[in-house]
């Protein structure tokens, strides 16, 4: 092969290596806001082993699957509930075959520090009739607010709390509402409890138990069907089901199911 020939061939293997690259150059994981802190540890380690730079979207879950309904350009989607996975599934949105339940959480009641916990039985209605107002994820949208009025109908108490429900975009919304004092009482999941500061004000009062669920709570990732790096996105899910990831996971306090 002459020089010109060389040439030409390592500009075509330069530019098909450009194409990969800008092919496989960014991969975007729609997750909900509770895997924040532990997906934010994760990503540089993610990005090593997939070899592409990932970009993370944070929101519940609920707004999550409407923006893939609605064909945002998502790769995988890590969701906080069941339903909306199998809501995707079923409209063939996300490749059902590479579809696992990586992680499981809890629900917990938390307070602004006056309250002094923790509570049950009589404690926990005088509680939440006792407190102005309480704060939930919007059960819409939010996984963690749709479980915490599941769980308080299961205890015969959503009537007394209905009215002076604030209802957050997210479950770190209603997190911040109780960290700043806005709101004395809140429901998030376990992990979003134990993120708060050492510093902070925020008590776990009351954890509800799992049996008040009719169905335990999963975190769900798939590839997203309209994914054109399918291939990176099975690659992620596999990384983020790797002793690494769950070690990262179970320090944000999650457990497996």
């Amino acid at each position: 092969m002459g020089p010109l020939s060389k040439r030409v061939a390592l500009i075509v293997i330069a530019a098909a290596a450009m194409s990969v690259s800008a092919q496989q150059g960014e991969l975007t994981l729609s997750a909900a806001s509770s895997l924040t802190d532990a997906l934010t540890a994760l990503k540089p380690a993610a990005e090593r082993y997939i070899g592409a730079e990932i970009v993370i979207n944070f929101a519940s879950s609920g707004t999550l699957r409407a923006q893939i309904e609605q064909g945002a350009p998502v790769d995988v989607f890590f969701s906080a509930a069941t339903n909306h996975m199998d809501t995707l599934e079923w409209a063939g949105l996300v490749v059902a075959s590479t579809r696992k339940d990586l992680l499981s959480n809890g629900m917990v009641l938390i307070g602004d520090g006056s309250i002094r916990g923790p509570v049950s039985g009589d404690g926990l209605k005088a509680a939440l009739e006792k407190a102005r107002l309480l704060s939930i994820g919007n059960p819409d949208s939010v996984p963690a607010g749709a479980y915490a009025v599941e769980a308080l109908r299961a205890l015969g108490l959503y009537g007394s709390v209905e009215k002076k429900l604030v209802l957050g975009n997210n479950v770190r919304q209603v997190l911040q509402f109780v960290e700043s004092g806005s709101s004395p009482l809140g429901i998030v999941f376990l992990t979003d409890a134990a993120s708060v500061s050492k510093d902070s004000q925020v008590t776990k009062l009351y954890v509800f138990p799992d049996s008040l669920l009719a169905k335990p709570v999963r975190y769900p990732i798939a590839v997203v069907s309209a994914s054109r790096n399918q291939e990176l996105a099975a690659k992620l899910i596999a990384f983020l089901g790797s002793d690494e990831a769950m070690a990262e996971f179970g320090k944000a306090g999650f457990a497996f199911p």
